[in-house]
């Protein structure tokens, strides 16, 4: 009998310390549980509150006209939020005359993509439209996970809601950030076309041939309607450049850019007013002249000698 009851015994303390390791090993689970399920689910919301953002502002920049493509590419740039800014102030505007400049946001769609290849731009858009916007997993995995009772139970619970709190499905792929003149996607009102045009005329004034009125003591043009003409031009110029989504230019540099143009055309003494304002719309400042390079002895002698021969 005492072989058998140390049998018992023994066993008995088997059970014992299997059931304490399974206690132990039961709470070092819970302390998981209370440990990672509430870092996933933060992660979770935050990339769900992240996608919305993003997705929000997908749905702005194609409701401004803004192509699936192009929204996809700045959006993975970091460079959208920047371009909806200047556009929601306008559409929230009451003046009537401030309005975007579609041909501007066609112009954007068309140069953010330009340069990229097919595959970068089918990176963004999965980025934009795919990934960004999966869907989680089921919240039975959550469950799953919270009345999990070893931890291989839990490990196969929380595996997609790890993939789901993970940042790497939300990583953007590698596109520089666009420097995007946001002005061009802003239409030009009258009293902004005014102002540029008092502007450049103060600045071509000496370029345009004015003389003193003697009644008023003004400066008024000798060549009004050339002169007049060549300030229309100058105006779409300053609007064309400014309009450019990809060429930051600021409107001082472009006036610069018209007076240092015109002053080139008005030096040229072969050039008038009335050519300048039919022939050189945009201003391009005409080449040098290049007459024919003067000819060699040797290419002077055979000149003559096939001529000799043909006559």
């Amino acid at each position: 009998m005492g072989f058998f009851a140390g049998v018992v015994e023994e066993l008995g303390r088997m059970e014992d310390k299997k059931e304490r390791n399974d206690m132990f090993m039961l709470d070092l689970l819970e302390k998981r549980k209370a440990t990672v399920i509430p870092i996933l689910l933060e992660r979770i919301e935050r990339n769900k509150a992240e996608r919305k953002e993003i997705s929000g502002r997908l749905s702005k920049a194609i409701g401004f006209g803004i192509t699936k493509e192009a929204a996809a590419v700045l959006e993975s740039s970091g460079s959208l939020a920047r371009i909806l800014a200047p556009l929601e102030k306008v559409q929230q505007s009451d003046d009537p005359d401030k309005k975007i400049n579609k041909a501007g946001i066609k112009r954007l769609s068309e140069s953010v993509i330009q340069n990229l290849s097919v595959d970068k731009i089918a990176s963004a858009m999965e980025y934009a439209f795919d990934l960004g916007f999966a869907e989680d997993p089921s919240s039975d995995k959550l469950v799953e996970a919270i009345y999990a009772n070893t931890q291989e139970e839990f490990e196969g619970a929380i595996a997609p809601l790890m993939d789901s709190a993970s940042t790497g499905g939300l990583t953007a792929p590698s596109i520089r950030s666009f420097d995007i003149n946001k002005r061009a996607l802003i239409a030009y009102d009258p009293a902004d076309l005014k102002a540029a045009r008092e502007v450049i005329q103060n600045n071509l004034m000496s370029q345009l041939e004015t003389t003193t009125n003697q009644a008023t003591g003004q400066l008024q043009f000798t060549n009004p309607d050339a002169s007049g003409e060549i300030l229309n031009n100058a105006v779409n110029y300053y609007v064309e450049e400014m309009s450019d989504p990809l060429k930051s230019r600021s409107g001082a540099e472009v006036i610069k850019d018209i007076y240092e143009r015109v002053d080139a055309l008005t030096e040229d003494p072969s050039i008038d007013l009335r050519d300048i304002a039919e022939s050189y719309k945009t201003f391009k400042i005409p080449p040098p002249f290049q007459g024919p390079m003067p000819l060699s002895p040797d290419t002077v002698e055979e000149t003559i000698i096939n001529e000799e021969y043909n006559q």
